[in-house]
């Protein structure tokens, strides 16, 4: 019996059987607290996160596919923009350079119009001062002549009423 005893005292202190133990007590335990359940739907949230984290990770990299097209692309388009904004510009160029030279004609016609009433009036103030002129100096002509020949006064009044007679009324 001794031996007996000895022995149990060995297996006690033995780590087999504590181990042995420590099993049963954890799957007494889990079966108790149902953690197989819960190991499930941890393992399944964790299969979830990462299934939804490689649709992401597909979803990025079209995303940067398509970043990377539009990239690729964007040395044609400028040169298309660019393209574009200068045929607008000649265009617009062309259309101030004709608004321009029609504007520059106007410009010209009205100045020559000016001009012209302006010379017209001009050569009328000429005139008239001319006219006056003309009539002063007529005046102090025939003035002179009648103080000079006395008898030309009846003759011009002779001529003047026959003028006169002449001009119906």
């Amino acid at each position: 019996m001794q031996e007996f005893i000895s022995i149990f005292k060995y297996i006690l202190q033995s780590n087999v059987i504590n181990f042995i133990l420590m099993l049963i007590v954890l799957v007494w335990c889990v079966k108790k607290l149902n953690l197989d359940k819960s190991f499930d739907e941890s393992i399944s949230a964790v299969e979830n996160g990462i299934k939804k984290s490689d649709s992401e990770k597909n979803n990025a990299k079209k995303n940067l596919d398509k970043a990377k097209d539009l990239i690729d692309k964007l040395p044609e388009d400028i040169a298309q923009l660019k393209k574009s904004a200068q045929d607008k510009g000649q265009i617009f160029k062309s259309e101030i350079e004709d608004n321009a030279q029609k504007s520059i004609l106007s410009f010209e016609k009205n100045i020559n119009r000016t001009l012209e009433v302006e010379e017209k009036k001009i050569s009328n103030v000429l005139t008239d001062k001319t006219i006056t002129a003309s009539i002063e100096l007529s005046q102090i002509q025939i003035q002179r002549l009648l103080k000079e020949k006395p008898e030309l006064h009846n003759k011009f009044i002779m001529d003047s009423l026959d003028e006169l007679d002449k001009v119906n009324l």
